[in-house]
């Protein structure tokens, strides 16, 4: 699996919203709907200008898009709930994220290697907290 990328998410979610593999025209209808309530707020333009928002094909969603894995996590942090992952195919289990405490852990050994071989050592690893993921596998399960 590739690592996570800004660059790569934003240029996906671009896609998304602008429906370019025609596939997401829920989340396009869905954006547009919310983009026409809130200049519908602002009162400018007039409604019946407010339709020129279904000809825009090219919205840039950058500055958005990258804010949402903060959003994500703040969310989790602040409100102290999981984030659900749906599935996005058949093939794929849906999944749980969440943030879990850990107790600060210490661990005691052998050196096994190198000139201090046989030696003890002591690892210390302070209390914080983590993410854990669950995945739904309940579908997959045969019976």
């Amino acid at each position: 699996m590739k690592p996570f990328s800004y660059a790569a998410f934003v240029a996906y979610g671009n896609a998304c919203i602008n429906n370019a593999n025609g596939k997401t025209q829920e989340l396009q209808d869905a954006f547009r709907a919310d983009l026409k309530k809130n200049i519908a707020k602002a009162g400018y333009p007039s409604k019946d200008e407010i339709g020129i928002v279904d000809t825009i094909n090219d919205f840039e969603m950058g500055a958005t898009l990258r804010a949402i894995p903060s959003m994500v996590t703040g969310f989790m942090h602040d409100e102290d709930r999981a984030f659900e992952l749906p599935a996005v195919d058949s093939n794929t289990a849906a999944g749980s994220l969440r943030i879990a405490s850990v107790e600060e852990k210490t661990r005691e050994g052998v050196i096994m290697l190198g000139e201090h071989k046989g030696e003890t050592y002591t690892s210390t690893t302070g209390a914080h907290d983590e993410y854990r993921v669950k995945s739904n596998t309940d579908p997959f399960k045969k019976k």
